[in-house]
């Protein structure tokens, strides 16, 4: 064989050594075309075909005996199919310097182009041609040459079967039917014809029924067509969706071709009835009725009546077959619907029949309807505070009521008879109300379907005013300063009558109505202290129908001034460049206060942070690692800052480097006393001087009790007379006993004692707000707060006698109060109230320095 190439799958061009092969082989076939064998193979359009062709290297017997060489080791080389029609190869497999598993494939892209496939594997060998196609008919030969065998040709008669392509079933009168036929009346006839179109060569054609065959046998009309025919003379309930199926056949290979249509017909309904209820019914929730007819075709029309009135709401379902229709009633029932009759009507609307009915008697329960009625005597709208009142709750239900609870404001109300409150059966009793009873009041009643809640009573109680909560007791108020005071009260009735007072210590007057305005249960005044004699005590009381307030509302108009100083400072979170600083305010001067911390670095006393807030709280960030701060925090308000509290903080260091230069190491040779460290070598410090005075109490104590020995045991009668003569001496008992009872202090004159005049409750002020009092810049001179032998003065600058406020035409006595230490003669001030009771508290406390600052000043 010559050497020629063929190119790989989807090629389409050939070399001329090619060429010229294949001119020999196509000489060489046709001169023994007589000898090749020849196979019949049928094939259905669409389905693969499978053209045989035996590769096998296996010598025949008759052929053994003229073969002379070895052929173990002989192989295929090439297979080739040829299409004699065409006389033209259509298909090769090229295994030449190659094993056949890795044959170059080619096909002839107008013949079989990519749906052929060769099967080496099969036995024999076979040519597999997807979706056969009626132009793939014809006949078809395959050669193999090998490697030492001599080349073998085979052919195929390729037939291809086209089934059938359309079954069309039409009705008696001529209309196409594919799904259904029909609606067909009970006892009327039924004829249908089916025709099949195509197929190579003619179908056959005929009808079955659930596998029975039936109809008249198959013919061809004079367009070539294969037809059956059907009849069924009388139809009953049984054909009802009997399925007729006529079947159209040409080969044994593919599938039938087949097409059914199902039989529908027209049925009054059989029967109606209603297959669930819920009886009995619940008022107010959702029922489920079903009612079922049978035997209707199509479906029967079911509707729900309620006493000759049609309910809308429903739902249908029907079965598969169907011949069942379940229609669904959703039925929310009320008490008033006991006893009324509920039906269900099945109908046929294409027959025009008579309809069939079923119903029941409905039974319907409800939870209970309470209603709450207040006593037949009683008044609701004049009960007072501390009138009695009693309810009754009536309730209906079904089934009757277990159970009844009362309830006040949405909260359950048990019995207490400790707070006269009495539950009986269905009755509650209320002794000696007060406004707190006032509210709404209902009862509930319970039984088997729930609880039911009366609509809500609303109990008014009346009563006289009082005054309001949550009001400013305390307003500071500069000068000439205009301040608006409103006086809110709870009363019940609202209309109330407002009436103010001015009180202080030298006098007392009403306010002019003309200065006062009222809203509802408030009243306003404007106020504007121009004199010293302004400041004092407002007193606000309202009056209604009901009575007279007892216990008026007081506001105290003091001096406004700066706020106190802030107290208690700390400092936490200390990171890198952040700390927080935490202090407790004091009092703010009357008005409202706010806060600010200054930052500055400690050395430089450079600013570094300014942060203000309404809360002496402060979170200070951007600051540089390894650094001390000091932190002066001031109060504020709109007369002006407090003194500051100064508060040391500091910043952690960074971390430190393991190695340094020599400089470096220089720099942090020198000692730092931290803060921190300042803290551990105080307390280190306290510790040791604590311990050596313990040591040195112990010392003393071991000496004195050394000394008593000796004496007893030497001269036990002397020392006796020394105890005693030392007893009535007194010798050191101020040290035993240093409490001082401080002496009145009885020489004021008339015009030092106008500066000691205290408003109304102002000895009251100095316990509740904190110790201030109102003369915070001291009106007395302190020449008669000590004498020249006091060995202590006041402690406190803000600390004043008395707690007055202005200078006033009555005068009182008063006394230093406060903080005290030991004088070497006792002084003691003893106020008066105006009834002449002496006011008892504490004696004074001097501050040294203080004093001397005054004394320059005066």
């Amino acid at each position: 064989m010559g050497d020629h190439r063929l190119v790989g799958e989807g090629a389409g061009k050939w070399g001329l050594g090619a060429l010229l092969v294949w001119f020999a082989t196509f000489a060489g076939a046709a001169h023994s075309a007589k000898e090749v064998p020849i196979v019949d193979v049928q094939a259905v359009e669409g389905d693969p075909g499978y053209l045989p062709c035996d590769i096998s290297t296996e010598i025949p017997e008759e052929d053994k005996a003229a073969h002379v060489s070895r052929v173990d080791d002989d192989q295929v080389m090439l297979v080739l199919w040829i299409r004699e029609d065409l006389g033209t190869p259509i298909f090769s497999m090229d295994a030449r310097g190659s094993e056949f598993s890795k044959a170059v494939r080619w096909s002839d892209e107008t013949v079989f182009s990519r749906r052929a496939h060769f099967l080496a594997e099969r036995v024999p060998a076979a040519l597999q041609v997807d979706h056969i196609r009626e132009s793939d008919a014809g006949v078809y030969r395959c050669r193999v040459d090998f490697k030492f065998a001599q080349t073998r040709n085979s052919k195929v008669n390729l037939t291809v079967i086209v089934p059938p392509q359309k079954l069309i079933i039409t009705d008696d009168v001529g209309l196409e039917r594919t799904t259904v036929v029909g609606p067909y009346n009970e006892h009327s006839s039924l004829r249908l014809k089916c025709k099949a179109i195509g197929g190579k060569p003619k179908p056959s054609v005929w009808w079955h029924r659930e596998g029975t065959k039936m109809g008249s046998p198959d013919v061809i009309n004079s367009k070539g067509e294969v037809m059956s025919e059907v009849t069924l003379p009388r139809l009953g309930r049984s054909d009802l969706h009997s399925v007729l199926t006529c079947v159209a056949a040409n080969n044994n290979q593919s599938r039938q071709l087949s097409a059914s249509v199902q039989i529908d017909m027209n049925f009054p309904p059989l029967d109606v009835r209603i297959t669930e209820t819920t009886q009995p019914l619940s008022a107010g929730r959702r029922a489920e009725f079903q009612c079922q007819s049978s035997g209707s075709r199509p479906p029967a029309k079911v509707t729900w009546w309620l006493d000759q009135e049609r309910l809308p709401t429903t739902k249908e379902t029907t079965s598969g077959d169907g011949n069942t229709t379940i229609s669904t009633l959703f039925f929310t029932a009320n008490k008033s619907n006991s006893g009324q009759s509920l039906s269900c009507r099945a109908e046929n609307t294409a027959l025009s029949t008579s309809y069939l009915e079923d119903g029941l008697k409905l039974h319907v329960q409800y939870k209970p309807e309470p209603k709450l009625v207040i006593g037949a005597s009683i008044n609701p709208n004049t009960i007072r505070e501390g009138s009695d009142v009693y309810f009754d709750c009536t309730v209906q239900a079904d089934p009757p009521a277990h159970r009844v609870q009362w309830k006040h404001n949405g909260r359950n109300l048990p019995h207490n008879s400790g707070k006269n409150v009495i539950i009986s059966n269905q009755s509650l009793v209320m002794q000696g109300v007060s406004r707190t009873n006032a509210g709404n009041y209902t009862c509930l009643g319970y039984n088997t379907e729930g609880e039911g809640e009366s609509p809500p009573f609303y109990l008014n109680v009346l009563y006289a005013p009082t005054c309001g909560k949550n009001q400013s007791r305390l307003l500071g108020v500069a000068k000439q300063e205009r301040v608006n005071i409103s006086c809110e009260v709870d009363a019940n009735p609202r209309d109330v009558v407002f009436r103010w007072m001015f009180n202080n210590s030298a006098q007392s007057e009403d306010v002019a109505p003309g200065l006062v305005i009222k809203s509802g249960t408030a009243s306003v005044i404007s106020y504007t202290p121009l004199t010293e004699l302004d400041y004092g005590t407002l007193l606000c009381w309202a009056s209604n129908k009901i009575g007279h307030q007892r216990t008026p509302c007081v506001f105290h108009i003091i001096a406004a001034g700066r706020p106190d100083q802030v107290h208690n400072c700390s400092v936490h979170n200390m990171s890198l460049n952040s700390f927080m600083v935490r202090c407790s305010e004091g009092f703010n001067g009357g008005l409202h206060q706010s806060f600010i911390a200054e930052v500055r670095d400690f050395n430089s006393q450079e600013l570094r942070a300014n942060v203000t807030s309404p809360v002496p709280r402060f979170t200070i960030y951007g600051l540089d690692p390894s650094t001390n701060y000091q932190v002066h925090v001031f109060a504020f308000n709109q007369k002006g800052r407090s003194e500051p509290l100064v508060q040391q903080a500091f910043t952690l260091r960074l971390p430190e480097k393991h190695f340094t230069s020599d400089r470096d190491r220089l720099r942090h040779s020198a000692f730092h006393l931290t803060t921190p460290m300042s803290v551990v070598v105080g307390i280190v410090g306290a510790l040791f001087i604590a311990a050596c005075f313990v040591a040195a109490v112990l010392r003393l104590q071991c000496s004195r009790n050394e000394r008593k020995r000796l004496k007893q045991n030497t001269s036990p009668s002397k020392e006796t007379e020394k105890d005693i003569a030392g007893t009535d001496s007194g010798g050191d008992s101020d040290e035993r006993n240093p409490d001082i009872i401080p002496h009145p202090i009885t020489d004021f004159d008339e015009t030092e004692r106008r500066q000691l005049v205290s408003t109304i409750e102002s000895a009251r002020l100095i316990h509740t707000h904190g110790g201030y009092s109102p003369i915070r810049n001291g009106t007395l001179p302190l020449r008669h707060l000590y004498s020249p032998n006091l060995q202590t003065i006041p402690c406190d600058d803000n600390l004043l006698i008395g707690g007055g406020t202005l200078p006033r035409q009555k005068r009182t006595k008063y006394e230093v109060s406060s903080c005290v230490q030991t004088l070497r003669q006792p002084i003691v001030a003893t106020p008066l109230l105006p009834e002449g009771i002496p006011f008892p508290h504490s004696p004074l406390k001097v501050n040294s320095s203080l004093v001397n600052k005054r004394e320059s000043a005066v």
